[in-house]
């Protein structure tokens, strides 16, 4: 079976919104297979994987002597961005955790994302964060696109430093959450995602109709906004 084969469709959309690099950072690796096809496939001259469990270190280890990539990809074992060499990197790629947790790891990095030239982030959960993130570490999402899998909806953002000092302003809260590409682009499943995030909030707002203290209220108020903008996002795009 070849690594292509491997790739699940959330990671093969992963690896499209990479661009040609000469080192890959993948941070969180697992089972290694996207590491691996972005050697495979010239997308990166050489990679670096790095996991904090001693199971996907291993399971990581095995995909790159099955592809014969030793000498090409190193796996190290270590928490986020520390195993890192300053300067190593040039792109660098976290998938398949949630929005904090990318955000944390990035933030307690930084000094690592110097030399870095594009980012490529899937958050499972609270993309919001992870752009909030980026926009505090000066970095701007240059293409942003979303897959289904599993059953599943995922946003993958593909970032780049900003060139100058201005940092990167969200129209709305919608631009946050889903991402100005995204939102511009719209689609199937855009208005799926968006339908989907609608019926969540109306079940959160039902259950604060019981709010009595002030911050429930409040809740709740700021609840039924995001749905108001929500469904006014849908009319437009019905329209």
């Amino acid at each position: 079976m070849t690594q292509a084969k491997r790739l699940s469709t959330r990671l093969s959309a992963v690896l499209d919104l990479l661009k040609p690099c000469h080192c890959l950072a993948d941070i969180g690796s697992d089972h290694g297979y996207l590491i691996c096809e972005a050697v495979l496939a010239g997308k990166a001259s050489r990679g670096v994987a790095v996991e904090l469990s001693q199971d996907p270190y291993q399971q990581t280890v095995l995909a790159v002597v099955e592809a014969f990539l030793m000498d090409e990809v190193s796996v190290r074992l270590g928490d986020g961005l520390g195993p890192l060499h300053m300067g190593e990197a040039d792109a660098l790629c976290i998938a398949g955790m949630g929005g904090k947790t990318i955000a944390d790891i990035l933030c307690r990095g930084r000094e690592k994302l110097e030399s870095v030239k594009q980012l490529v982030l899937q958050p499972n959960v609270d993309a919001g964060k992870v752009r909030s993130c980026l926009k505090e570490l000066g970095f701007v999402a240059e293409d942003e696109t979303l897959v289904s899998d599993g059953g599943f909806i995922y946003q993958i953002i593909s970032a780049a430093p900003k060139k100058n000092a201005t940092p990167q302003i969200f129209a709305d809260r919608l631009c946050l959450m889903y991402g100005e590409h995204n939102l511009a682009r719209g689609g199937a499943l855009m208005r799926t995602l968006v339908e989907r995030d609608v019926a969540h909030l109306e079940s959160v707002a039902a259950q604060l109709l019981r709010a009595r203290d002030g911050a429930g209220v409040e809740k709740r108020h700021d609840v039924l906004s995001q749905i108001a903008q929500l469904r006014s996002y849908l009319a437009k795009m019905a329209g």
